[in-house]
């Protein structure tokens, strides 16, 4: 070839390469060039960066494309959808996503949260629109986002997270197998949506008794011998999370399993079409569609600065009985389960939809709130009210149910702080400043007056109320939408409309009503206004009675006889209802029907009940308090009224008043009731007044407050119609203890149940003929109660909780053979202190090991003591329990956490605090146990014959974290016995 033929040859490659280059770099204008000469439609050039090729990537690419479709937006007509696709490496993920920021694309779509991430670093000055999704936790992923259900992130990033419900399988996983113990994870730690899982499965395996065995990954060529290595340590199944690395190559995992003949059981939604056994997951397709819904919107001119990221997981349950017929172990699929799936793969293989994919499924849930916050610690919820009283307990009782749905669960990664006023208006700014001021993430204010003086003065934490009537006649706001910043929460309204007419079809020649109320409280004024405009329009006389503390109420009663009223009604008046009973005597004594608004008083001899179902008020709150743990401020939480009407009639007060209720209202009460649980067939022959009375609140007496409360469910009494029960407590006062015993023995009391060695020991001295039932005491004998078990005061009994001492010693001997010398604080004024201190150096000198006692004569001076203890020469602290050693926990934790002295106790909530172990005795095993003992006395059998107990159950729990933070090695050993393993 000539040199001249060479150089016009080299010429023309120049020419082809660079005409080449053109048309790629012009290659969406040509679409629109060509979408111009046939249409006038623009061509919108996007970008989709999908982790890997996997089932659930390309269920979640086809639901965007679907999505966008329903919004009128396809490939090829007027959209041009690049898909970048790095089949999980993730370098090579990067350089895509800088690809994509700097071309030309309107809009960029990511799948998954290390897509997300990826994009997201590519992306930091906005240049290019960014939705996401299939990320398990935005907020986690570290791009910006600080709270769901907010704005604060960046302004060009939005899209939906889809947190994989943990704790819901592996409870589900427990159900099918009930003798399953250890689970196998395979995971990769670099992804922080694997983490988060990761966490949670730590979390519910430690409340289930399981062993989770973890196999940490880099690559997904490692997840086979990864999965060997968790067979070879005796796992019964495989769990699998939101793991990309793991979800690339899931079949070989399931190979393994298959192999051991064991079961992988999957958060993502599709693995038991490969051999999984089952899936509870979201259905990725449409988790894509709702992706590929906002894209569109941003697409048609939505500022994706407007466009909170929020949580959205439409769940899916696949079975698969081929899988199933194959395992060693005993799984079963009960019916329950076949009609909550979605889809079931039968013994041949072959796969029958059971409804659609999306269709709502009745598992429980964890919502998507609560995936918001972080996993890992416990929140501690400050609790002010204006004094015990049924309505508290139930509000209280709606709240746990509701913050549990949430995945807020107290003994797990909850607590509370309670404290009231004692039904004194005075005292109420006082309990708001301490909490306020407090080591609690949020308070909720429970009443009006307690809203107004603890709620609306807080200045340093956010404030979710409830149980309140109207919060705007309060002061709280201007509106549901325009209120104070540091607050929101939930009004119940009474239907106070309801009531007057309905007491008008019970009394229908009633001219004139009473009613008593506090002018102070700011409901009350509000509803007694609104009863007495319906009064005057019905022709009926409303006799208002003025009311300022309970010390007038048996004259405001006695008033309101005089004044010869048809009934006596309530306009929910806190006042009114802590000195409901005097009012029900007088009025029973007047043969006047008393008619209340609060359904936990039907018991106190009213004749009916039309109010507010304050349960589901508690309930309600829960979602505003945990998006304020969020980190939600809240001025942008709207108010909202939940009034649920109760209708509750007293067939007893009925008969005796010569009384009968109307069908049409019975019809009604049976409507508003229909979903409680049916009584017992045989009531007791009178409501028994029973009085719990506490030294101080703490959470292992909280914890056997619930367990009394479960008790009578159990033993088939039912608060209301057999009894009623009110709480009392010293807040660790000797003399309002001493004043609590005193009242407890004149105020009509039937049945005492006391908590704590100085609350016992007070009321034996002041109560003699009342049966007094005692739990969370650690020695009765000591108190004075009795000599043994058998032998005791005739009016008492009751469930001791003395620590487990001598299971302490020998799991350290055990397990920490090196420990020769421990220490303990106690407490020279509490006689269950000197008597625990003693038991603890009896079991610890009969097994070799010397103990370093140090007394701690008050409250203020625990800090100090702590660390004098701490720097003395012990090898480990072993703390036992008092009153005053449980209230000062932390100061102790601190101490013995700046020495990195092992610390071990007695009590959960000593590790929650700082603590690496703790056997403690189950204090909700102790209430509950006494209440079936309170039962049995309310049903004939004298306290003489009921012998002291010991509840049935101790429980081992650890915290790795804390014990990591105290320099104290934990044997594997004892972290698989471990009842309990805590954050």
């Amino acid at each position: 070839m000539t040199e001249a033929t060479k150089r016009l040859a080299f010429s023309i490659l120049l020419i082809v390469l660079a005409a080449a280059l053109q048309l790629w770099s012009d290659r969406h204008n040509r679409h629109q060039g060509q979408a111009r000469t046939n249409t006038p439609v623009t061509i919108i050039p996007i970008a989709i960066l999908q982790h890997s090729s996997n089932p659930m990537m390309e269920e979640i690419h086809a639901g965007i494309l679907a999505g966008l479709h329903s919004k009128g937006l396809d490939d090829g007509k007027n959209l041009a959808i690049t898909t970048y696709n790095p089949e999980g490496d993730l370098p090579t993920g990067n350089l895509m996503a800088q690809k994509i920021t700097g071309g030309d694309y309107r809009l960029a779509v990511s799948i998954s949260t290390v897509m997300l991430q990826a994009l997201a670093n590519a992306n930091r000055n906005g240049r290019v629109g960014h939705v996401f999704g299939a990320v398990t936790s935005p907020v986690a992923a570290g791009v910006g986002i600080k709270a769901l259900d907010s704005l604060d992130k960046p302004p060009h990033l939005t899209g939906i997270g889809t947190p994989q419900p943990v704790a819901d399988i592996f409870r589900l996983a427990k159900q099918l197998n009930p003798a399953l113990k250890t689970v196998g994870v395979v995971w990769n730690p670099a992804e922080v949506n694997s983490e988060f899982c990761t966490k949670q499965a730590r979390a519910v395996a430690g409340e289930l008794g399981l062993t989770l065995l973890e196999a940490p990954v880099e690559q997904a060529k490692d997840v086979r011998e990864a999965a060997e290595s968790l067979v070879a340590r005796g796992v019964e199944a495989f769990w699998t999370g939101g793991d990309a690395t793991v979800n690339a190559t899931v079949d070989s995992l399931i190979e393994v399993a298959h192999n051991a003949h064991i079961p992988v059981f999957s958060n993502i939604s599709g693995h038991a079409k490969h051999g999984g056994l089952f899936d509870l997951g979201a259905d990725y397709h449409e988790v894509g569609e709702q992706i590929g819904r906002i894209a569109a919107d941003v697409l048609n001119g939505a500022n994706p600065a407007t466009l909170p990221v929020k949580d959205y997981v439409p769940k899916r349950l696949l079975l698969n009985e081929k899988t199933l017929s194959s395992l060693r172990d005993a799984w079963q699929f009960n019916p329950a389960l076949y009609a909550q799936a979605s889809l079931v793969i039968d013994k041949n293989g072959v796969e029958t939809p059971l409804k659609p994919a999306n269709a709502a499924l009745p598992l429980p849930a964890v919502a998507p709130m609560a995936m918001a916050l972080p996993a890992g610690r416990t929140y501690k919820i400050g609790v002010a009210y204006f004094a015990p009283e049924p309505g508290i307990d139930s509000v209280m009782a709606g709240l746990r149910e509701g913050l549990k749905a949430l995945g807020l669960e107290e003994g797990r990664n909850l607590s509370f702080q309670t404290m009231h006023a004692q039904a004194e208006i005075a005292q109420i700014p006082t309990i708001g400043q301490v909490l306020d001021n407090s080591d609690v993430d949020a308070i909720v204010t429970l009443t009006t007056p307690v809203l107004q003086g603890v709620g609306m003065m807080a200045k340093h934490k956010p404030v979710a109320f409830t149980y309140v009537t109207d919060p705007l006649a309060a002061g709280a706001g201007k509106s549901f939408t325009e209120h104070l910043p540091n607050l929101t929460g939930i009004g119940s309204f009474p239907p106070v409309a309801d009531m007057l007419e309905l007491t008008r079809k019970v009394l229908p020649g009633v001219r004139s009503l009473g009613t008593l109320y506090n002018p102070s409280e700011a409901n009350s004024v509000k509803v007694a206004a609104v009863l007495r405009e319906l009064c005057q329009k019905a022709s009926i006389t409303l006799e208002e009675i003025p009311i300022n503390t309970t010390a007038d109420v048996v004259q405001a009663a006695q008033a309101a006889v005089a004044r010869k009223v048809g009934a006596i009604v309530a306009v929910g008046d806190n006042t009114m209802y802590q000195g409901v009973d005097a009012i029900a005597k007088i009025a029973k004594d007047a043969n006047i029907p008393l008619i209340l608004d609060q359904p936990d008083f039907i018991g106190h001899d009213a004749l009916m009940v039309v109010g507010v179902d304050y349960k589901e008020s508690g309930r309600a709150v829960a979602e505003p308090l945990v998006q304020l743990l969020a980190g939600i401020k809240p001025a942008g939480i709207p108010f909202r009224n939940v009034s649920k009407k109760s209708i509750v009639l007293n067939e007893a007060s009925a008969q005796r008043l010569h009384i009968t209720f109307p069908d049409e209202l019975r019809a009604l009460a049976v409507a508003a009731t229909d979903t409680a649980p049916t009584p017992p067939a045989k009531p007791l022959d009178h409501l028994w007044k029973i009085k719990r009375i506490l030294y101080v609140e703490t959470p292992p007496a909280e914890e056997a407050l619930h367990g009394i409360d479960e008790g009578f469910k159990a033993a088939g009494l039912q608060a209301g119609r057999d009894f009623v029960l009110s709480d009392a407590s010293a807040q660790g006062d000797m003399t309002v203890l001493s004043g609590l015993a005193d009242a407890a023995g004149s105020d009509g009391t039937e049945l005492l149940m006391t908590l704590s060695t100085p609350t016992l020991q007070t009321v034996l001295h002041k109560v003699k003929k009342i049966p007094i039932v005692f739990t969370f005491v650690a020695n009765p004998i000591i108190a004075g109660a009795g000599t043994d078990d058998t032998h005791h005061l005739p009016n008492v009994t009751g469930v001791y909780t003395l620590a487990p001492f001598q299971e302490m010693v020998a799991l350290l001997k055990q397990y920490f053979p090196q420990l020769r010398r421990v220490g303990t604080l106690f407490t020279p004024g509490e006689d269950n202190s000197v008597y625990n201190m003693e038991a603890f150096e009896k079991a610890a000198t009969a097994q070799g090991l010397s103990v370093n006692k140090m007394p701690v004569n008050s409250a203020s001076e625990l800090p100090n003591a702590a660390l004098a203890m701490a720097s003395q020469p012990i090898d480990a602290w072993v703390q036992i329990l008092d009153n005053q050693i449980v209230s000062g926990f932390t100061a102790i934790t601190q101490a013995a956490t700046r020495a990195k002295k092992p610390l071990f106790t007695f009590t959960e909530s000593g590790v929650k605090q700082g603590a690496a172990v703790a056997y403690s005795m189950d204090y909700y095993q102790a209430g509950f146990d006494a209440a079936l003992k309170a039962a049995d006395i309310m049903r004939g059998t004298p306290p003489a014959a009921i012998a002291f107990s010991k509840p049935s159950k101790i429980r081992l729990i650890i915290s790795e974290a804390h014990a990591k933070a105290l320099q104290l090695p934990l044997p594997v050993g004892l972290v698989n016995k471990a009842d309990l393993r805590l954050p």
